[in-house]
């Protein structure tokens, strides 16, 4: 029987970023997944800066020229009038990169694939079902079945994480509770390939409409693929909207039939949905298996990669000695930083609703620059709530994170004793003491001279000297390093 470390159960774009992230600590990782190729059709569309920094530090970030940069959102009434308009920044943030990109997912996961095709550390058990799931106090047994042959196997993996979507197989075998955060809403989807452009659709920004009953929003995806999504009342038949006519016809406003490809039409049902219980012994879960959430804000996604972020370190410092209560700080981190942004796209999601069935009348405003919400992470491993940092930028603007990778860093010029400076090195620390304006100013805001940045670029701590960098750096170590060093 094969043995891996961990077993990824899952392999959309959250599974696959896990599997490569935990590789990047020198991880033995089965991904397995039901499907031998990406899934042909795009189910998200959106991705963040915070995103794009993962991506860079799992060697995608050259896909940001398969990205479209989206600049901004218009919300029109019932009578066609705007009444919210919304401008994404036009420049980059603090992470390094645009606030807001579209993609099409299939090209997004091939690229991921491919990276675990090469990767020494991952086996892909693409094609693969799991079946049962069994745990001891020393491992998990998976049971596998091909999709094609019919063949039975099994693995064994010290840990396996279910980043099997909102169906989740191996939240059921956890039996995990859900809270509904009552932002249920149904949509019909449907995404096409214009032959052209239309000029009647912006192309860098989108819009939506709420208007008779049923609101729309537009999207441009990746050019030339755009998708409309509408909001469905409890009595629409969604078998008779899908068929290409009706499609037809609700397109016919912008783009005349036969000007371009129908990719896909389904009905959708949204939920607003949280998990209580991420962990379950060796059993863990991310992404839209442990939250669900309306496509309003367009994170769902972003929410799951900050998941694998989160997760894949806290897995390899415990598989490399560090206490198994690492583990548990996973949720406490995650769940409560996630539930921001469900809670704020089931309220649009509700509001669009009201919007477009005449309950809630628009109220005109001013044109406003969207800035991205940064909720902190929950209580885990540091006492305050941990904020995203800054990427550090060198003066000939160089990213930091292609120089630290998935590691810890120090960030600003504060010196520090021999001994810390040892500490860092057995802790795997990455010192930066190029910074950019941009850290700069975080640091003199945080009334700090230096900081102690996560691998999935979240805070440590801030440290205002010396003295208190190396008290950081030794409270690093009591959870890094527990057997090495003594309380």
């Amino acid at each position: 029987m094969d043995t891996y470390d961990v077993a990824v159960v899952g392999c959309g774009p959250v599974g696959l970023a896990l599997a490569r992230l935990l590789s990047l600590k020198g991880l033995r990782v089965a991904a397995i997944d039901p499907n031998r190729i990406a899934c042909h059709h795009p189910r998200a569309t959106h991705l963040d800066d915070e995103s794009m920094r993962t991506l860079q530090t799992l060697d995608a970030a050259g896909m940001e020229q398969q990205f479209l940069r989206q600049t901004g959102w218009v919300l029109h009434g019932p009578d066609g009038a705007p009444f919210l308009e919304f401008a994404h920044p036009d420049e980059k943030s603090g992470q390094g990169w645009y606030t807001d990109y579209q993609f099409h997912q299939p090209d997004f996961e091939s690229r991921l694939r491919g990276l675990l095709a090469g990767d020494a550390h991952v086996d892909l058990w693409f094609g693969w079902t799991v079946t049962a799931i069994d745990q001891d106090a020393d491992a998990v047994t998976l049971t596998m079945s091909d999709r094609v042959t019919n063949q039975v196997t099994a693995l064994k993996a010290a840990y396996a994480v279910g980043a099997d979507g909102a169906n989740s197989f191996v939240r059921q075998v956890m039996d995990a509770d859900i809270e509904d955060l009552h932002g249920t809403q149904r949509s019909l989807i449907v995404d096409i390939h214009p032959f052209q452009h239309p000029s009647t659709l912006p192309k860098t920004s989108g819009f939506i409409l709420c208007e008779g009953q049923r609101p729309l929003t537009y999207v441009p995806v990746f050019p030339p693929m755009l998708r409309f999504e509408f909001m469905l009342l409890a009595e629409d038949d969604a078998a008779e909207l899908e068929r290409p006519q009706a499609v037809y016809d609700a397109l016919s406003r912008w783009i005349e039939p036969g000007s371009y490809r129908i990719m896909r039409t389904d009905t959708y049902e949204w939920h607003a949905r949280l998990v209580h219980g991420w962990r379950s012994g060796r059993l863990l879960l991310a992404g839209d298996a442990a939250h669900q959430m309306p496509p309003m804000l367009g994170q769902g996604m972003c929410s799951g990669l900050r998941d694998a972020a989160n997760l894949a370190w806290k897995l390899a410092a415990v598989l490399q000695g560090a206490a198994d209560g690492l583990l548990d700080t996973y949720e406490t981190e995650r769940s409560p930083h996630v539930r921001s942004y469900i809670v704020e796209s089931a309220r649009q999601a509700n509001l669009i609703e009201a919007f477009g069935t005449g309950a809630i009348p628009p109220n005109p405003t001013e044109p406003q620059v969207l800035e991205p919400l940064r909720p902190p992470l929950g209580p885990g491993l540091a006492g305050e709530p941990a904020g995203l940092a800054p990427q550090p930028r060198a003066a000939d603007g160089a990213k930091s994170d292609d120089a630290t990778g998935y590691n810890f860093a120090v960030v600003g010029r504060q010196a520090v004793a021999v001994e810390t400076a040892d500490l860092w090195q057995r802790l795997g620390v990455v010192a930066v003491p190029d910074t950019g304006a941009a850290v700069d100013a975080w640091l003199s805001a945080g009334s700090a001279t230096a900081a102690i940045i996560r691998p999935d670029r979240y805070t440590f701590a801030l440290a205002r000297d010396a003295a208190e960098l190396e008290k950081a750096t030794r409270e690093l170590a009591h959870v890094m390093l527990p057997q090495e060093v003594s309380a």
